[in-house]
């Protein structure tokens, strides 16, 4: 291939992945899903002059403001410096990283299986896949979306740097693991254990163990003087206290083998697939994309989908090999039927994600204009003391009104889950008990195990979200029948009924 004909494919599949992490923004005029936390850690940047802030106020409580900073940074310059609307920023600046999270796929296959073809099927594969952009185009992904670009970049560079060591590549990796680090925990985490594998795998440990201790240092350099102002804040267990939001061991191990890793609301061919060419690479002594694609999804599936789509990569790259191997056509055969239905494959994977949105279990819904307007009425409203529990059917990761109330209603939301991992593990697990029993009580439609609830986690109001919470296939009213008996019960008293959301008051 030309290098034009390259380019000209890489920036088709580039504008394939950006098609298909545009269409849940199309939909709404907010951030989708999360993202509250992280617009109220920008505004304690802001408010600090830009220092550092030691604290940030959320949710009726001051958090140790120990999360990485420099994407708050970057969202709070283009606010102050560029007059650009801080939601429309936490908008659209999870797309664009997402999107350019595609090339960088591209250069780091192609330099792994020495294969331009190779890098671009996985380039292809990696922007179709839907749990390779869910996280990433969310309000939270401002922080998530870049920390995945640096990563893949990283890694790119590092699996120059192992096979041909220099001083001046050393340097270059280790800031931008460094950098990486400044921006998102896991994706630190991720580039930590991958360029750990590509390091044993790819290069010459003995030789290029030199540049790798060189990289590390000036990693180190980089996230020192923020990491030593945090643990001379805060201690060094406030970082280590925050626990992880990986999937269980367990849970990862099943969905691998259920083709369940990729985000599709099916089965999905392309996983089963991806599987079993690990396997097969496992047979052939090829041993760094299936561990590597093994070990990532113990930490995310969204960072396993990068060995995961490289794997694909090499299976198209030894299929065209074969084929322009054998001279007699009939020989040909198999590679060509092979290529043909990996291409099916993609084609369906492309479907799924376009379709994600639809998905009211895929977390890609927004809060409505009503709902923020109900939330706007609770902040002028009620007393600012109120505890209130937000009551929905969703899970907590995927409750966008749990989410932004404590923002937008300026309220001390009971349940909400966000920003207690940053008080520690304990802290964390009782927060997700709260919140999942409370929207237990109201699937099951109980005032009695409402009332329980109450007696654990206090709240003087209750606020219920109206219509349709996530997106167009989802019910029309989630919770009819429970706010149907919280009216009709003495207990409760109905202060507030717009398109948006219902308001109880809890009786003494």
């Amino acid at each position: 291939m030309s290098r034009l004909t390259v380019w000209l494919a890489l920036a088709g599949v580039t504008a394939v992945g950006l098609a298909v992490r545009a269409i849940p923004l199309a939909a709404t005029d907010f951030p989708v899903n999360d993202g509250g936390l992280f617009v109220a850690m920008t505004r304690a940047v802001q408010d600090a002059g830009w220092a550092l802030p030691v604290t940030v106020e959320w949710n009726g409580s001051e958090l140790p403001f120990i999360y990485p900073p420099l994407a708050f940074y970057k969202a709070g310059l283009l606010e102050a410096f560029f007059g650009l609307d801080i939601y429309g920023i936490f908008r659209w600046l999870p797309l664009t990283w997402s999107t350019l999270v595609v090339p960088a796929v591209f250069l780091l296959g192609r330099e792994l299986l020495r294969s331009e073809i190779g890098g671009l099927v996985a380039a292809l594969a990696y922007a179709l896949t839907p749990v390779s952009f869910v996280w990433l185009i969310q309000g939270g992904g401002v922080t998530r979306a870049p920390g995945m670009f640096l990563a893949a970049v990283t890694l790119w560079q590092l699996v120059i740097l192992v096979r041909e060591p220099t001083l001046r590549r050393s340097v270059a990796v280790g800031v931008l693991a460094g950098i990486t680090t400044l921006v998102h925990p896991g994706a630190a985490v991720f580039t930590a254990i991958s360029a750990i594998l590509i390091w044993l795998f790819e290069g010459q440990p003995r030789s290029s163990a030199r540049a790798a201790g060189i990289a590390v240092g000036v990693a180190a350099l980089v996230v020192a003087p923020w990491a030593l102002l945090v643990i001379s804040r805060h201690g060094l267990e406030a970082i280590l206290g925050v626990p992880s939001n990986g999937p269980a061991p367990a849970f990862a191990i099943l969905a691998a083998l259920a083709g369940r890793v990729t985000g599709t609301p099916v089965i999905d061919p392309l996983a089963i697939t991806g599987l079993a060419l690990a396997i097969l690479c496992v047979v052939r002594r090829r041993f760094l994309l299936p561990l590597w694609f093994a070990v990532s999804l113990f930490i995310s599936f969204q960072y396993a989908m990068i060995p995961f789509a490289i794997l694909i990569g090499l299976a198209a790259a030894d299929l065209l090999n074969l084929r322009a191997a054998r001279p007699i056509p009939r020989l040909r055969l198999a590679p060509t039927v092979g290529l043909a239905l990996l291409g099916l494959l993609l084609v369906l994977e492309g479907a799924l994600s376009a379709t994600a949105m639809f998905n009211p279990q895929a977390p890609l819904h927004a809060l409505t204009e009503d709902r923020r307007e109900a939330m706007a009425w609770v902040a002028s409203e009620l007393e600012s003391d109120a505890r209130v529990a937000v009551v929905t059917i969703n899970g907590w990761s995927s409750d966008p009104d749990s989410e932004w109330f404590p923002l937008l209603a300026r309220r001390h939301s009971v349940a909400t889950v966000q920003g207690s991992e940053l008080l520690g593990r304990a802290a964390f697990e009782e927060q997700v008990r709260a919140h999942a029993a409370l929207q237990e009580c109201v699937i099951d439609a109980s005032v009695a195990c409402l009332r329980d609830w109450l007696t654990r986690w206090p709240a003087d109001v209750l606020y219920m979200p109206n219509g349709q919470l996530d997106g167009p296939t989802s019910p029309v009213d989630c919770c009819l029948e429970m706010r149907r008996l919280l009216a009709a019960d003495d207990g409760f008293e109905l202060i507030h009924e717009s398109s948006g959301a219902t308001v109880f008051r809890v009786a003494p």
